[in-house]
């Protein structure tokens, strides 16, 4: 009929191949892996190294190499002074107050315990997401009932003689847990409309300026004994930064791109599973079984809490989306 409008044709991109999937799930697994060793590394390196002088390397290279990217791939953000004054505040959650909380956590734990943090913030998000207006299935719910009956056993571990876990160190971590997770609720829609690089690299670069600025007159550069820092302390701090904060960011976003963020979540309880073996292997820290037990109740309900439900997984992002999708989780940053 005259008149009318022409159909239109939208054309969407073809799916990914065997190939994109496999690499795609290799940098999810590579991601995990550097996540569940950056506590290990982090540990050793607070033998020689405050976490003041740990953390303000940690973040000036990471931050540097973040921004610097950002910049490149999408220009200078031009934001208003609001979403400027938001990403900072943000930031200053997931940066100042986490990293403060969580060096503490891992200089009062064993590595291995402090671990546990990556598997706890999915749990977390969960039940704070309702003072949002979010809501959970049945699964989930029951999910985070689980993880939160392994917590509280692990608490109650604390009390018993001769268990290296302590009840101060693990509140701490739980602190850091709880602060991630906001942080993770208000970057989700920020990282829909900001992009999630821009908003990763800036939020880091601005939310750390109050611990740096913190931490200045604390820099201990010759060590704690004042013997100067073996060479392994600053590669430790390199592969902190550069491995588990700029590599695994550049991966677990690669992978929730091509397999989607329902696919690539449930893989991150694999950390503290990876942190609980490093720490045995490497650190030599030998936690009694009731610990490895109440490791693993957290970790199952994790798992259930994070399982994609059926029906519900995601197909891959569309390419014009690119890492901007709006339904992407973005990676901690530890």
């Amino acid at each position: 009929m005259e008149g009318m409008l022409a159909p239109v044709t939208v054309h969407f991109p073809p799916p990914p191949s065997e190939r994109q999937i496999r690499l795609a799930l290799a940098g999810v697994l590579l991601t995990v892996f550097l996540w569940g060793a950056n506590v290990v590394a982090l540990k050793a390196v607070l033998g020689v190294l405050n976490a003041e002088t740990t953390n303000t390397a940690r973040v000036l290279t990471s931050g540097t190499v973040l921004v610097t990217l950002a910049v490149r791939a999408h220009g200078w953000p031009r934001w208003d002074a609001r979403t400027w004054l938001t990403v900072a505040g943000v930031g200053l959650l997931g940066n100042t107050l986490f990293q403060a909380f969580f060096l503490t956590g891992i200089e009062m734990n064993p590595a291995g315990v402090a671990g546990l943090v990556n598997g706890l913030v999915p749990v977390l998000v969960l039940p704070l997401g309702l003072l949002l207006g979010q809501s959970f299935t049945r699964r989930q719910g029951a999910g985070v009932a689980v993880a939160f009956a392994g917590l509280l056993g692990l608490l109650a571990l604390t009390r018993v003689p001769g268990v290296s876990v302590t009840l101060t160190g693990l509140l701490w971590l739980l602190a850091a847990g709880v602060v991630w997770a906001l942080y993770t609720l208000f970057n989700r829609p920020l990282s829909a409309r900001l992009g999630t690089l821009p908003f990763v690299a800036f939020s880091l670069a601005l939310g750390s300026v109050p611990y740096l600025l913190y931490a200045l007159p604390h820099l201990q550069f010759a060590g704690l004994k004042g013997t100067g820092v073996p060479v392994a302390a600053w590669l430790g701090i390199a592969f902190s930064a550069l491995g588990a904060n700029v590599l695994a960011y550049l991966a677990w976003a690669s992978g929730a791109q091509v397999l989607g963020a329902a696919r690539t979540s449930v893989w991150q309880a694999l950390a503290p599973v990876i942190a609980l073996i490093l720490s045995a292997a490497l650190l030599h820290e030998r936690l009694p079984a009731s610990v490895w037990g109440m490791a693993a109740v957290i970790l199952i309900g994790a798992t259930l809490a994070n399982w994609p439900e059926p029906g519900r997984i995601r197909k891959p992002l569309d390419t014009r989306e690119g890492i901007q999708g709006r339904k992407e989780k973005s990676p901690p940053v530890p």
